[in-house]
């Protein structure tokens, strides 16, 4: 088996491409899969919102029903309802992972195993990041105590909203964590590994991972998203595998879910 870090240097791909060439297309692709996710949330967003509202069902989705006021109200409404997130976030997240899957596929072939980190991690490194990260998280958590100011309004309400706990694990914890993971240290950062380092890699990727979280203030973003992200990148990176940034993003989500709800 190889060393995790074998897959770490920039090389010339072995079927002949340029570090470059692979650069442009692997970014290409991620273009792709950022535009199907974005396209799949407006839509599971604005079918959720016609379905579940008998004012508007019947009336199919038109331009006419999105340039409807009483619809965009309806719209605003429901981008904190919590099984309106879970659901959009599952379903959108569960196509743009395939499409992901299926251009690396297309694009790697057997090389995609390496290029994402597919490998599962070995249990000592695992233990010794899921160690490293509780304790982090702890830190950060007692750090935010702290601030008076501090405010995370936005998932407070989707947990007060949210009815349906299976679907909210499902969609605000599980589909996070896999196709973030696979999105940004695994597709975002392999393809920057064939013309950057590793640390420069990390950080672009952690940037793209804080800039996708804006509905959050920006101080959450600053003290708590950006390092958990930094921490993530490099989980993902020395132990070779996607799977340990997995694991860690799935910690966090629950933990998240479930601190709120404690009495």
């Amino acid at each position: 088996m190889e060393s995790p870090n074998a897959a770490e240097k920039p090389s010339l791909d072995p079927i002949g491409r340029s570090p470059l060439t692979e650069f442009l297309n692997g970014f290409g692709i991620f273009l792709l899969v950022l535009v199907v996710f974005m396209g799949a949330q407006s839509y599971f967003l604005v079918r959720h919102a016609a379905g579940s509202s008998p004012e508007f069902a019947g009336r199919g989705l038109s331009m006419e029903l999105l340039n409807d006021p009483a619809f965009q109200e309806r719209l605003t409404d429901l981008t904190d309802d919590g099984d309106t997130v879970s659901l959009v976030s599952l379903w959108s997240g569960l196509l743009g992972l395939v499409t992901l899957l299926g251009f690396c596929w297309w694009w790697k072939r057997e090389r995609i195993i390496n290029f994402l980190g597919l490998r599962p991690p070995a249990l000592k490194p695992l233990a010794a990041w899921i160690g490293l990260f509780v304790l982090s998280i702890t830190a950060i958590e007692l750090i935010t105590l702290l601030l008076p100011e501090f405010d995370n309004s936005f998932m407070e309400y989707v947990l007060a909203s949210a009815r349906n706990k299976p679907l909210l694990f499902l969609g605000a914890a599980i589909m996070p964590a896999i196709f973030e993971e696979f999105f940004l240290r695994g597709l975002l950062y392999g393809s920057l590994r064939h013309v950057l380092d590793k640390h420069t890699a990390i950080a672009i990727a952690s940037g793209v991972f804080t800039i996708i979280h804006v509905q959050y203030p920006w101080y959450l973003l600053a003290l708590y998203i950006l390092p958990l992200a930094v921490l993530l990148g490099y989980a993902r990176a020395n132990t070779g595998s996607i799977w340990t940034a997995v694991v860690l993003h799935l910690i966090n989500n629950t933990v998240s879910l479930a601190l709120p709800q404690l009495p």
